[in-house]
């Protein structure tokens, strides 16, 4: 069995962050995919792949300022980004991290933001292991 990043209990916060912060991004810039990217290669996210507690317990919007965005909490819905989508990339890119035990910038590198969104017809119909173990393969990660 391969060893994980972190411990387990950190794994389903660290899901749901995920989701928030990416609905967050869609809703506060205008370049999702490059602020999701910069996100995966920031010093924040280097110290999550890390473990260090004190970073795996930041909020999204903590995370976001760190990146230099301001959060507008009455953005609305970006309809330009499905963002389920967005949502389904940030459990396969965290799920990724954590399971594989892998740098996030490593990851992001292999597989970029827009090239994952559409990928998630039909990888969206495999369970969260599945779709994560098939774009490994793909990639070659």
């Amino acid at each position: 069995m391969s060893k994980t990043a972190y411990d387990m209990c950190y794994y389903d916060s660290m899901i749901q962050k995920n989701r928030y912060l990416f609905r967050l991004i869609a809703r506060n810039t205008n370049e999702p995919f490059r602020v999701i990217e910069d996100y995966m290669k920031s010093d924040y996210r280097k110290a999550m792949d890390r473990g260090n507690p004190m970073y795996l317990n930041k909020t999204p919007k903590q995370v976001l300022g760190s990146l230099g965005i301001k959060v507008n909490s009455e953005a609305g819905i970006n309809e330009k980004y499905d963002e389920f989508i967005l949502e389904w990339m940030a459990d396969i890119y965290t799920y990724m991290q954590w399971k594989y035990d892998l740098k996030s910038a490593d990851i992001v590198d292999k597989i970029k933001p827009e090239e994952l969104y559409d990928k998630y017809f039909p990888l969206h119909e495999a369970s969260l292991e599945n779709g994560a173990e098939k774009l490994k393969k793909i990639y070659n990660i």
